[in-house]
């Protein structure tokens, strides 16, 4: 058996209805070209918060180091099919709600290969998503999970 794998992960609100998400790059090994929450596996002896911190900072660049981490949205579980993982997902909520007036697409510097779009809570593509996060993203897109009241301070 495979040891439990801990995840940090972000809802980025850029305001009460509208998420940032990415798309996975097209040559992912596990659901390329998937929708998914920004945010990676948490390191030994790291905590969640700072794995996100890290993470967004990896993968948007170093203007995600200023976005807001605010309290915690869900802690989801999910073990993939052998030889798969078993995955804690700890989804925080994140406010970019002071990109929400400027350019936010130019306030990112991506990895190669990587896409982050912004999406109405109305207008998810839930089916677009990771299988393992879509009953998840459903609620988030019905309303049933919100944000803090927006903006926030951790």
């Amino acid at each position: 058996m495979q040891p439990r794998l801990i995840v940090a992960a972000a809802l980025v609100w850029l305001g009460p209805h509208r998420l940032l998400v990415q798309r996975r790059p097209a040559g992912a090994r596990h659901g390329a070209g998937a929708l998914e929450l920004p945010g990676g596996k948490v390191e030994p002896g790291e905590s969640p918060r700072a794995a996100l911190r890290r993470e967004l900072v990896e993968e948007w660049g170093p203007a995600a180091a200023e976005l807001p981490i605010g309290p915690v949205a869900e802690v989801l579980h999910h073990v993939y099919p052998g030889p798969g993982p078993e995955v804690l997902l700890v989804v925080y909520h994140v406010d970019a709600g002071a990109w929400q007036n400027t350019e936010w697409l130019a306030a990112l510097r991506l990895e190669a290969d990587a896409a982050v779009v912004a999406h109405d809570l109305e207008s998810l593509p839930v089916a677009e998503f990771l299988a393992a996060d879509r009953e998840f993203i459903d609620e988030v897109r019905a309303g049933r999970v919100q944000p803090p009241a927006l903006p926030f301070r951790p």
